[in-house]
């Protein structure tokens, strides 16, 4: 009798709880209400901060480095006259009106310049991640990697997905013939083997000089063969959509085509839109970080995956080289997957039960 009492009242408190958030969520836009259910998961909360941190880092070291060289190309930046390793621009340093220009605020070594004087030092307070075989400061160099590696999953990722939303919601609202192709170009797309399809592009472009050249190759490339997925997830909501009584209503008002696709179906499909993203990111960047890692990535740029391939060997005698671009890379990859997995569940809570 005692266990029926207590399963009763652990049944009305269950309703009252349930009745507390439902009271709460009243008036609340959806958001809103998905970024309360974020809130609530640790989890997601951790990689929401871990990804904040990231694109902090790799925003301030792209500034603090285009600053720097926009006032080395003017003039601006002299630094010590009687340091030649300061006068040559070795670190990046800062300067604003009314400091004297022989004397900026050191504030990083340059991630190109190397300090033969320095190599292989382990780490420590004055290199806080040790130096590389060149001499260069494995902190400096995993800073201002940050932008060019979170840059390429961005810019990887946000083509794939514009290439796939505006093919599978054309596909999806229109059906038939172009629907039929659209599919069949997919499976063709599935059979190839992107990874070695992309070590083939670089060969191709090996010779491609440029900073950030093969990089862009490969973004390229990765764009035209990587949208088969998102196509066919709008494909599919754009089947489910378009037969909506409000999208009825808007044919019998005369909207045209585009209106409809983009202006009412669309929005109503960015939820899983956001997962894609979210997720797709951190695939990204893993994937070039696994070309650099086998020695296709660029030589010209600063970036995690260069740093891994450069020193990989070196992990048994100077840890410290490899370890800590492997390391960001590691952060980069969790922090995003833990916040996909958090707006997952935040936008579909039915995945939980």
């Amino acid at each position: 009798m005692a266990t029926v009492d207590r399963e009763e009242r652990e049944e009305f408190l269950l309703d009252e709880k349930t009745l507390r958030e439902i009271d709460t969520m009243k008036g609340a836009g959806q958001w809103s209400i998905v970024w309360r259910r974020i809130k609530k998961d640790k989890m997601g909360m951790l990689g929401l901060y871990i990804v904040l941190f990231l694109i902090l880092m790799a925003f301030t070291s792209w500034i603090l480095l285009s600053f720097d060289q926009f006032l080395t190309d003017r003039d601006i930046l002299f630094g010590d006259p009687n340091n030649s390793i300061s006068l040559n621009n070795l670190y990046v340093e800062l300067w604003v009106p009314g400091m004297p220009k022989e004397n900026p605020i050191v504030l990083f070594n340059h991630p190109r310049y190397q300090f033969a004087d320095q190599a292989k030092l382990p780490p420590s307070f004055e290199h806080p991640f040790g130096t590389d075989r060149n001499g260069q400061d494995m902190l400096s160099r995993v800073f201002f990697g940050a932008t060019v590696s979170l840059a390429l999953g961005f810019l990887g990722q946000m083509t794939t997905v514009i290439i796939g939303t505006f093919l599978g919601a054309i596909a999806g609202f229109y059906g038939g013939l172009i629907d039929e192709v659209l599919q069949r170009i997919i499976e063709i797309l599935y059979s190839m083997p992107g990874f070695i399809l992309m070590i083939f592009i670089i060969v191709l472009f090996e010779d491609v000089n440029i900073p950030g050249g093969r990089y862009a190759v490969v973004v390229i490339f990765f764009s035209l063969i990587g949208w088969g997925g998102t196509a066919l997830i709008v494909r599919s909501n754009f089947f489910s959509l378009k037969q909506q009584d409000f999208v009825e209503a808007e044919k019998a008002l005369g909207a045209s085509d585009m209106r409809i696709i983009f202006k009412h179906i669309l929005p109503n499909s960015l939820a899983p839109l956001i997962i894609i993203v979210t997720l797709g990111i951190a695939g990204t960047i893993f994937l070039f970080a696994a070309l650099a890692f086998f020695g296709f990535g660029d030589p010209n740029a600063v970036s995690w995956g260069d740093d891994l391939n450069k020193w990989q060997n070196d992990l048994i005698e100077y840890p410290w080289m490899p370890m800590f671009p492997a390391l960001f890379i590691f952060f980069t990859v969790l922090g995003f997957n833990l916040l996909g997995d958090s707006l997952r569940d935040a936008l579909d809570p039915r995945l939980k039960d």
